[in-house]
């Protein structure tokens, strides 16, 4: 494995996307005004994410051998990542998701594994970051979390019960509120807008002393939560197209600043810039913005000082801080 690049273990799935007036409700028959087949899988989008934020990016996962495996890794490579981690494996079909999306960019979402059900353990990460999602199997990723020496982030997506295993070994865990409360078994976290509540819930989820967790908030932007403090970042104002991948996009462009060497505080503004600004495109992986997208909209509009004092950092040969 390369030093200080960001290294995903994630799934790869096709996303076959219907837009529609409104969700169906159980039982219900509704058409759809148009239909889409994108690039997808939280692996996958997180990878694109971080590419695109500038991070020397590689993939660790797994496709069948038809003619979607072979689209999908072509759409990576052609995101400058590198996808010599990924299987192609006979007889098996790449994972496939099927996603509804309203008028208001709500969406639901069924996944299909295929190809991500069968990731096995790869080799540890000595250096840089290391982000993983609940796409494919936790035996898979418990070894390489517990061998690696990066800075280890989980996505805790979906809310797979056996994921709770992996907590004590990651030092960052990112997750909404809807996971987090099934994480903790709760119905729902009440309080949901008082951001000390949340707080309180989510450090329920850390294990030893030096970790922190990120619950993603939606339009609400994300609260990064430590054993003794709290912060709180807003989102942007924007009327989103879809909300598909926005959170893949936050954990991708984080980990890519995480890696050259910002503290979790300064990157929070801009990983939550990138979600904002993903879903004001179609799908997942697309809709993923390249850096000078977000720094132009991060970037204060004053100039009492010079436009590098606002510029994201070069990649530094350190580790990044989550203190």
């Amino acid at each position: 494995m390369t030093a200080l690049a960001v290294h995903i273990f994630g799934s790869i799935n096709l996303d076959i996307i219907t837009s529609l007036e409104h969700l169906p409700r159980p039982g219900e028959t509704v058409l759809a005004s148009a239909t889409a087949r994108l690039p997808g899988g939280k692996g996958a989008n997180q990878a694109v994410a971080a590419s695109r934020m500038g991070a020397e990016t590689y993939m660790v996962g797994a496709v069948g051998e038809g003619d979607a495996g072979s689209w999908m890794l072509s759409r990576l490579r052609a995101d400058g990542i590198d996808v010599g981690g990924v299987a192609v494996l006979p007889g098996v079909d790449t994972g496939t998701a099927y996603i509804a999306v309203d008028a208001h960019g709500e969406n639901q979402i069924i996944v299909v594994p295929g190809a991500n059900a069968f990731l096995r353990d790869s080799l540890p990460v000595s250096e840089g970051v290391l982000l993983a999602q609940l796409e494919v199997p936790v035996a898979a990723l418990l070894p390489i979390f517990t061998k690696s020496k990066a800075i280890r982030i989980l996505n805790g997506a979906p809310a797979v019960v056996e994921g709770k295993t992996l907590f004590e070994h990651v030092d960052l865990l990112i997750v909404n509120q809807h996971e987090m409360a099934a994480f903790l078994g709760l119905d729902a976290v009440q309080g949901n807008d008082d951001m000390a509540v949340i707080a309180g819930a989510a450090r329920g989820l850390l294990f030893r002393e030096g970790q922190a967790a990120i619950v993603t908030l939606g339009a609400a932007g994300a609260l990064a939560v430590w054993a003794d403090r709290h912060l709180h970042v807003p989102s942007l104002p924007v009327i989103p197209v879809d909300t598909i991948g926005a959170g893949d996009c936050f954990c991708g462009a984080l980990a890519a600043l995480l890696d050259e060497g910002r503290c979790l505080e300064d990157a929070l503004p801009y990983a939550t810039a990138a979600a904002a600004l993903c879903t004001l495109g179609q799908g997942a992986a697309p809709a993923m913005p390249t850096r000078e997208a977000v720094e132009d909209l991060v970037r204060p509009s004053s100039t009492d000082r010079p436009a590098t004092e606002y510029a994201l950092p070069i990649k530094k040969p350190s580790a990044a801080s989550l203190s």
